[in-house]
């Protein structure tokens, strides 16, 4: 009973978990703290000046030349280090893939290793059962040849003990 209590109680305080974190995180952030501000406008006033705008087109040439020459340095670092990336992950897969053709190689062999082993543990199963069975065959001749020698040596004490009784009887008067 305590058991089911404790498992309906840690099921309980799950769903409550996941359904706070549900919750809290669908909600808008509330910035209460701070008071609310009027909106900015998003185009600036512009000066009031009365004549036309002069442009130096030789700063805006200067600039935008200084930018592309930015612009194509870092895209010369960028395409360098791409292909130095290219080329360690092209390693790195090269390597990976002579470390799975050894491996290959390597679950070959121990195939190989283990279809020649249980051939060798069949030969050496069937070479006992073998000896077992020459050895139970001993053993049961060994135990017919005990029997019968033993059924003899009974026979032949009893004939000696017998004619010692004959003896013995003979030998009192």
């Amino acid at each position: 009973m305590k058991q089911q209590l404790g498992v309906w109680l840690a099921a309980l305080l799950t769903i409550v978990i996941v359904f706070s974190v549900a919750v809290f995180s669908f909600l808008p952030p509330q910035e209460a703290s701070r008071p609310a501000e009027p909106a900015r406008p998003v185009v600036a006033a512009l000066p009031k000046q009365a004549g036309p705008v002069t442009v130096d087109t030789s700063q805006v040439e200067a600039a935008l030349a200084e930018r592309e020459s930015i612009y194509q340095e870092q895209m010369a670092q960028l395409d360098l280090a791409l292909q130095e990336r290219q080329a360690t992950y092209q390693a790195q897969l090269e390597q990976l893939q002579a470390q799975l053709g050894q491996a290959q190689h390597q679950l070959e062999q121990l195939k190989a290793q283990e279809k020649a082993l249980l051939g060798q543990v069949a030969q050496f199963e069937a070479a006992r059962a073998e000896r077992l069975a020459a050895y139970q065959a001993q053993l049961e001749q060994a135990q017919s040849q005990y029997n019968a020698r033993s059924g003899e040596a009974q026979m032949a004490l009893q004939q000696v003990q017998t004619q010692l009784a004959e003896a013995r009887a003979q030998l009192q008067p």
